[in-house]
């Protein structure tokens, strides 16, 4: 599992900018990944302020931060890739984990028979169901139908297919396409729901990551004083 010290810190600063007085505004949990392999860092602004100065790193996570609950505008950038707006909701107290993909979106070809270059889009995930021990699933942002192989799993996926990795006991795995290792786990002796994700650059380089995907509650400095 990886960890970005650096990028908590700055989602502190942003959260506090954003809420204003915290205590007073009903809370949401947001976790953004950014999911477009070899390509530069992907710029995110939400209501008009950068989130991680820089942008979020290919096939890195901002972990999960705390925003007012409502809808949120939002803006992501990568260069030499169209740019993309829209919004991000939350209710209060939700956990929702925002995914940003590249998606082919036309279907039409050019003059010299070429399709248009697939753009960025954002895929809302809700929390995995809270139950006792390890859960794994595996989510697929790859254009096309794909086999991966998970430890002894094999799985076949389609555009935004799911499946469920049963006995899962977090130990460390690889994640194989073609029998190329696209992405490694060290696993985690931390007991929780944990999401697999999978992306694709469109020109067959794909990876792989994993990250917490489980209700969150508010730190007690934040919770409303009874």
């Amino acid at each position: 599992m990886r960890s970005y010290p650096a990028i908590v810190s700055l989602l502190i600063s942003f959260v506090l900018v954003l809420t204003g007085a915290a205590q007073e505004i009903e809370q949401g949990f947001l976790n953004l990944v950014n999911m477009v392999p070899n390509h530069k860092p992907c710029s995110i602004t939400i209501a008009g302020k950068e989130l991680v100065p820089g942008g979020l790193k290919e096939v890195s996570s901002t972990g999960w931060f705390i925003v007012p609950k409502g809808s949120h505008a939002m803006s992501l950038e990568i260069e030499g890739i169209k740019s993309a707006k829209g919004a991000v909701t939350l209710d209060a107290n939700e956990s929702v984990l925002y995914v940003i993909f590249l998606q082919q979106i036309s279907s039409k070809k050019d003059e010299n028979g070429k399709l248009p270059p697939p753009e960025l889009r954002i895929k809302r995930c809700t929390p995995m169901d809270e139950k006792k021990g390890h859960q794994l699933e595996v989510i697929s942002l790859c254009p096309e139908t794909e086999n991966f192989q998970i430890g002894p799993n094999q799985l076949t996926l389609e555009l935004f297919g799911k499946q469920d990795i049963p006995n899962w006991n977090g130990g460390a795995f690889n994640v194989l396409h073609r029998e190329k290792t696209i992405g490694s786990c060290a696993g985690s002796q931390e007991k929780g729901a944990y999401t697999l994700l999978i992306g694709s650059n469109h020109k067959r380089t794909l990876a792989a990551l994993l990250v917490r995907n489980e209700k969150q509650e508010l730190p007690p400095w934040m919770k409303p004083k009874k």
